[in-house]
């Protein structure tokens, strides 16, 4: 068994953006709230720590005297690997399942230190904990995998950064029962960006997936904006 926290939802951003006078941005500065950008963990039940993703730059700090078992990364933008920048320096070897990319990000495949990076194949699971983690390819400028999250209690899809979803990649979401579904919700419908999904094509994926729980990650202040705007429920 696991728990899946989140150590923030937005976008790269984050929200409050900065210097950003918007109604969503104002509220976050009034409850002195802020929001970081994507990242998860799990929490397995022996203690240690799985990563999905690992952009939060305080990674070190939240997770210090704890054991990071491997980090599950979804890309090599800066979003979502500054914290290995610092977790490189650890004492611990952690593992770093990765899609194929030949740059990265910054200097982290020259000076390696204590991750081992090891690239992932799409749909080709890895067991980790007795947790089974398939890669499924996502549409984003980076080459991107989510996701699928398997233990014999819950299955959770984690679908950060993309634009889109190859056909392929969902029948295999849709033909799973899937517990917990977590999709790129950058930004409101209209805005031109072929790299993420906005909040109607994500719900509408959402939908065609049918997960038990259906939740929008990687957030935009526009986003948040757009759906106060037109009195959505969530």
């Amino acid at each position: 068994m696991f728990k899946l926290k989140f150590l923030g939802s937005a976008n790269a951003s984050g929200i409050p953006v900065f210097n950003c006078n918007c109604q969503v941005c104002e509220e976050y500065r009034e409850n002195k709230s802020f929001n970081n950008s994507t990242c998860a963990y799990l929490e397995c039940d022996n203690g240690e720590i799985i990563l999905l993703d690992a952009g939060e730059d305080n990674i070190t700090k939240i997770f210090d005297n704890k054991t990071i078992k491997a980090v599950f990364l979804t890309h090599f933008h800066a979003d979502h690997t500054l914290g290995l920048l610092k977790l490189r320096y650890g004492v611990d070897k952690v593992v770093c399942y990765h899609p194929e990319d030949k740059n990265g990000f910054a200097d982290l495949f020259i000076h390696k230190l204590s991750i081992e990076y090891k690239q992932n194949k799409p749909f080709e699971p890895i067991v980790v904990n007795d947790i089974k983690f398939t890669p499924i390819p996502l549409i984003h400028s980076k080459n991107t995998t989510g996701y699928l999250v398997e233990s014999k209690e819950k299955t959770i899809a984690y679908l950060t950064d993309c634009a889109g979803i190859k056909d392929n990649a969902l029948e295999l979401l849709k033909n799973t029962k899937i517990d917990e579904c977590y999709i790129d919700a950058c930004h409101a419908p209209g805005y031109p960006d072929k790299n993420h999904l906005n909040y109607e094509e994500a719900t509408k994926i959402l939908d065609e997936i049918g997960a038990k729980k259906s939740s929008l990650i990687h957030g935009s202040h526009e986003t948040l904006c757009y759906i106060k705007d037109n009195n959505i429920g969530l």
